[in-house]
């Protein structure tokens, strides 16, 4: 049992948000103090260089960002990592891949992100894209889950899209599983992981993975930088995604203009073009905190846990009774995100029940008939005792 006392790299988050009990750490972490000053520090970069701003970015910041970014996945090679302002973009550079190929067949899951789920659909409408997606429910039917899969790429799509920790449950693929799953994609299907909650959240070992998938996170959320760190590792290779910015021939600006697009051999080969680096400064001032103070995602994640398993053995029965609620997670949380989830008979029921939380100051999030309680490094056992106090008064 492992619970860090914290609370004081959060004191201005903690004390703008008063009596507010913010269980959505999965959805918003809170800000570690330290990314005030970064905020500032790039503010201040900006006035004293302007125009030249660039050159530290991509000679320093960039760079500091990658580091700490291979580092919490175990990664060798920190230059195969690229940017962009949310993950979105990412996964819009890798569809283009494929743009005026003859067909595109996709393998993926019910459980992707609602920026994933969307752009399938949109493309969908296109009568050359076929997408197969199977279900994401872990919970019952884990092993059968993985053997479909390996089933489908026995098929061979053009893209495999799988997450790592599933957004609409908090069930989560180990990094033994990923691998299984990598060995079975043929090597002409591009796997991409969707590591968006569990980076920074489960300790992940990529090494194994590294150079033979892509894998997509960012900064929003357990990485606690908030917006615009959004990331994408991909193998080496000769990569020309149609979607491009003036970022991909950095190095090669200086050259004439010529017939064909050129690309960098590099990370580089994915830029798009101009974002806001702020975003990189504040990763930066926090991973390089916890780095110096040695505090690991280990850490975290059995900080975490700790906390999620005493609020489910002290969450009283008239909870879940109220809503009619179900979990979606296995009580002993082997291998399970940073959050928790119950199903409501239906989306009203969990409205119902989301509006009274927030009238007891609770604030969780929503996705569909799911309710989500997300839990944080800015908790502690008082956090849940309070918690917990609240939701027996609600339940009654």
């Amino acid at each position: 049992m492992i619970v860090l006392d914290l609370k004081g790299l959060y004191t201005r988050f903690l004390e703008n948000h008063g009596d507010l009990l913010h269980f959505s750490a999965h959805s918003h972490h809170f800000w570690p103090d330290v990314t005030r000053e970064a905020h500032l520090e790039y503010w201040d970069d900006c006035s004293m260089t302007s125009d030249r701003k660039w050159e530290k970015v991509f000679s320093e910041i960039i760079p500091t960002t990658q580091y700490h970014i291979a580092r919490l996945l175990n990664l060798k090679d920190s230059e195969q990592i690229v940017f962009a302002p949310n993950t979105h973009e990412l996964t819009t550079r890798l569809l283009s891949l494929f743009l005026g190929k003859p067909s595109l067949k996709i393998l993926t899951s019910t459980s992707e992100f609602h920026s994933w789920r969307r752009q399938l659909k949109r493309i969908m409408e296109l009568p050359q894209v076929q997408v197969t997606s199977l279900s994401g429910d872990l919970l019952n039917s884990r092993r059968e889950f993985i053997e479909n899969l390996k089933t489908e790429l026995q098929k061979k799509p053009d893209l495999f899209f799988i997450s790592q920790v599933f957004f609409d449950s908090g069930l989560a693929l180990s990094d033994k599983e990923l691998l299984e799953l990598c060995d079975a994609t043929p090597p002409e299907t591009i796997m991409v992981v969707d590591g968006y909650h569990g980076f920074a959240a489960l300790p992940s070992d990529l090494s194994r993975l590294e150079g033979k998938i892509f894998y997509l996170a960012g900064g929003y959320k357990y990485a606690q930088a908030g917006e615009g760190v959004g990331f994408m590792v991909i193998p080496k290779g000769e990569w020309r995604p149609a979607f491009t910015g003036w970022f991909a021939e950095f190095a090669e600006l200086s050259t004439p203009p010529g017939t064909n697009v050129g690309y960098a051999n590099n990370w580089m080969a994915f830029m798009g073009a101009t974002q806001d680096p702020s975003g990189m400064y504040r990763f930066n001032s926090v991973w390089g905190h916890f780095e110096a103070n040695g505090l690991k995602v280990s850490l975290i994640h059995e900080h975490v846990k700790t906390l999620q398993l005493t609020f489910l053995r002290q969450l009283p029965p008239s909870f879940y009774q109220k809503w009619k609620l179900t979990p979606l997670f296995n009580k002993d949380l082997e291998w399970h995100g940073h959050f928790l989830t119950f199903e409501a008979p239906d989306a009203e029921v969990a409205e119902n029940c989301q509006k009274a939380l927030e009238m007891a100051s609770i604030l969780i999030d929503r996705r569909g008939e799911r309710l989500r309680f997300g839990f944080g490094l800015y908790h502690d056992l008082d956090d849940v005792s309070e918690l917990l106090k609240r939701l027996e008064i609600l339940a009654k």
